[in-house]
């Protein structure tokens, strides 16, 4: 009997364990090194990265979650994806031993949210989802497979600034960019 509910629960562990995808460099998630790429060629006149939120290639992958630049080997890195994203960039660009901006230090113009906003004051699911998709264009893709793919990323914005209507006011919607990084917030919606 001992012997059986051992082997019951090693089946149990490792079908767990292989249920938890785990992605690393991009390889789940194409789109997003696209719209690394494609902030990279945004910026390629900057001398210090302090435009960098006024690109919205910059601006919509730095929504991507932060595994996608993860390591190889070793822990994924705790949701910061900001400024995980902006340290990727500045390390393509510039090589090791450049220290980006952080992303504290920042501003999203609101001529960006101006053109990403149906109503000039709010940035809704279907704005993010339509800016998201309008920044792939220049890279001419690959797109995510499925729409639900960039909900999800907006519910952890909608999560993080708790405007749980979905509606969320410019301020708090660049308020994320500059500071997911640093300050947590979770479980609000």
């Amino acid at each position: 009997m001992l012997a059986f509910a051992s082997l019951v629960l090693s089946l149990a562990l490792s079908a767990a364990s292989s249920a938890i995808p785990v992605r690393r460099q991009g390889t789940d998630y194409p789109w997003c090194n696209a719209l690394r790429a494609t902030c990279e060629k945004q910026l390629v006149n900057s001398t210090d990265f302090n435009d960098f939120l006024t690109h919205d290639a910059c601006l919509f992958g730095s929504a991507c979650p932060p595994d996608f630049l993860g390591p190889d080997d070793g822990p994924l890195p705790p949701r910061r994806n900001v400024q995980l994203f902006i340290r990727q960039v500045a390390l393509d660009m510039r090589g090791s031993g450049y220290e980006p901006p952080h992303s504290e230090d920042l501003r999203v113009p609101t001529s960006l949210l101006q053109q990403i906003s149906t109503n000039g004051n709010t940035i809704t699911k279907q704005n993010f989802i339509d800016g998201f998709y309008h920044a792939l264009d220049a890279s001419n893709g690959p797109w995510p497979t499925n729409v639900s793919i960039v909900k999800d990323y907006f519910s952890y914005i909608v999560d993080w600034t708790a405007v749980c209507s979905g509606n969320i006011p410019f301020k708090n919607f660049a308020d994320y960019f500059v500071y997911e990084s640093y300050v947590k917030s979770s479980g609000n919606c």
